[in-house]
């Protein structure tokens, strides 16, 4: 997993938010909240990466339709372009095949994400995606990150402030991209910090990026507990999940050829 960490960064996303039927539905034609619906259906099948393009694209269509008359209609965008920019960093992650089809799905999704925090500023959602694309475009390209750390900094900082406690935003993302951001490596992190973190970060096998992130913070520290989660990753039943089946794939396979040789 480390080979995906943006500089000090490992970040990785997953779930579809829950906008609200009630205020998706409200003040909107019955087309444009079926396209929505029909969009996030689309998404849960984004194992399949034709699915998730065709949700990219039932989205985009949406936001044509959508008007100025439309009752909320900036929040109703924002939740739109969050989708699109989650959706841009699926694509960008799981299934570009080229550091420049990766780069050019990273901006897309940091524009989108950028876009959706100047539509509503108080929807978790923007900045967090934002974090991600721009997060991980860095992993490709340090001075693009270096050019834009205040930025993912600031965003961050806000996603954690507007993050619902009981109810983490994407299976604790906030909280796993906080503790990968502050795990010591070369020059950079802050061990407490990244330990403080931790103690929020949920440990159960339905996210197994959770996992992977605790397995990197504790190998400098305790290599008996990597060893654990990562057994745990390897081990992981992924049907028991299939909501993020095709991120516990992708993230067993890795822990599988980083950390199989410790557990022999």
């Amino acid at each position: 997993m480390i080979n995906r960490i943006i500089l000090f960064v490992i970040v990785t996303g997953i779930l579809i938010p829950k906008i609200a039927c009630a205020s998706v539905k409200e003040g909107i034609g019955v087309n444009i909240y079926e396209n929505i619906q029909k969009a996030r259906e689309l998404y849960s099948q984004r194992s399949n990466h034709e699915k998730l393009r065709a949700a990219i694209n039932v989205y985009k269509n949406t936001l044509k339709q959508l008007t100025a008359q439309d009752e909320h209609y900036d929040k109703k965008r924002a939740e739109i372009f969050i989708e699109l920019s989650r959706c841009c960093f699926k694509m960008a992650e799981y299934y570009a095949e080229s550091d420049k089809g990766k780069t050019s799905w990273f901006e897309m999704g940091e524009k989108y994400g950028r876009k959706a925090i100047s539509l509503d500023s108080e929807n978790v959602g923007g900045y967090y995606w934002m974090v991600q694309n721009l997060g991980q475009h860095g992993s490709l390209n340090k001075l693009y990150f270096l050019n834009k750390k205040r930025a993912f900094e600031d965003a961050l900082k806000k996603a954690e402030e507007l993050d619902n406690h009981n109810e983490p935003y994407d299976y604790g993302g906030i909280y796993r991209t906080l503790t990968a951001y502050y795990t010591p490596r070369l020059l950079w992190g802050d061990i407490d910090k990244a330990l403080e973190y931790a103690k929020k970060i949920e440990t159960s096998p339905r996210y197994l990026s959770n996992l992977s992130v605790l397995a990197e913070l504790y190998w400098k520290i305790d290599r008996t507990k990597t060893g654990e989660y990562a057994k745990r990753i390897i081990n992981a039943d992924l049907s028991r999940y299939p909501e993020t089946r095709l991120e516990n794939t992708f993230e067993q396979k890795e822990a599988g050829e980083k950390w199989g040789k410790l557990l022999k």
